[in-house]
């Protein structure tokens, strides 16, 4: 079965999202010590992230000005929502 990137589906792990995408994280399936790593690194719900590059399972993430790597399992864990290019733009 081919699950394509949309905007309009529900949150999906950050793992299958494609390089170049703007996202919005909406939640973090990990357990406390693992959202607390998260939310350090400015990764947690209503923030915006994208992905810059993607290396066999590894992703670069821009958060911000910050780039971080993450591994694909830590990917599994983020759950997120395309967003539109435009609507940040406009300012929303």
């Amino acid at each position: 079965m081919n699950m394509s990137f949309h905007p309009d589906l529900q949150a999906m792990p950050l793992a299958l999202a494609p390089e170049g995408a703007t996202l919005e994280v909406r939640r973090l399936a990990g357990g406390e010590a693992f959202s607390q790593r998260m939310l350090s690194m400015g990764i947690g719900p209503g923030r915006m992230i994208r992905v810059v590059q993607r290396e066999g399972g590894a992703l670069v993430l821009a958060v911000g000005e910050t780039r971080f790597g993450i591994g694909c399992g830590v990917a599994q864990k983020i759950m997120v929502v395309a967003v539109q290019e435009n609507a940040e733009e406009a300012g929303a």
